[in-house]
């Protein structure tokens, strides 16, 4: 297998203020999004681009969420919230050793935060919500791995960009409201590991980083902009 032979395995659709990742099969997703998270089998991921202001007094922004997405009629979705421009996103692609991955999701930094940094309320919405797709089935074990290293390789783009926490002025990480999601094809036989020594580990690490370069470039130059 040569890299670019493998197709995404998502079509992606604007409707509006929604954006679509379609499976043509139901894929496992395991993410800690707003609504679906935690262990699901799905044929779409979505993202829904707030309004300014739209939920600052809403009580459970979950909640407002699942109606959203059950009037969308993507109720069985993993969904996303952003607040980035309507139409905004960006993808990333990796690949090793005859594993593919592939990197889809939208960024804002205005809530650029360092781990660690002290806890407070947010000042400025933005975050970083990303679906990570492996072309390899995963065991529980390696979708961890895989979750894990995602974050890793999202937080090195953002070191390397040299953003800085809003905060405390320090390099940094990600934001203090970013949403990952790993995604894989349920038949097969599952890979037990997806760290870096693994191409699963390795076309992860690639796509996100790839992915999320490309966001913050982006956003830096709408910034630079205004």
């Amino acid at each position: 297998m040569v890299e670019g032979v493998v197709g995404k395995p998502f079509a992606l659709e604007a409707r509006g203020r929604w954006l679509v990742a379609q499976f043509a099969q139901p894929r496992a997703v395991l993410s800690w999004a707003v609504v679906n998270g935690a262990w699901q089998r799905t044929d779409q991921v979505v993202w829904l681009y707030l309004r300014k202001g739209e939920i600052a007094n809403v009580p459970d922004p979950a909640d407002w969420m699942r109606a959203q997405m059950h009037a969308e009629g993507v109720a069985g979705a993993v969904g996303f919230l952003t607040s980035r421009r309507a139409g905004a996103f960006v993808e990333g692609e990796g690949f090793d050793t005859g594993c593919h991955a592939w990197a889809v999701g939208t960024l804002g930094l205005s809530n650029a935060l360092r781990a660690g940094d002290p806890s407070g309320a947010i000042a400025s919405p933005g975050t970083i919500n990303l679906l990570v797709c492996c072309s390899q089935p995963l065991t529980t074990e390696a979708a961890l791995e895989a979750l894990a290293l995602t974050a890793e390789a999202k937080a090195l783009a953002m070191i390397e960009s040299g953003v800085v926490s809003t905060r405390t002025g320090q390099p940094a990480s990600g934001t203090g409201t970013d949403y990952l999601a790993i995604a894989w094809p349920v038949p097969g036989d599952r890979t037990p590991y997806a760290g870096k020594h693994t191409p699963a580990g390795a076309a992860i690490a690639q796509a996100t980083y790839r992915a999320v370069s490309r966001g913050i470039a982006d956003w830096l130059k709408e910034r630079d902009a205004e």
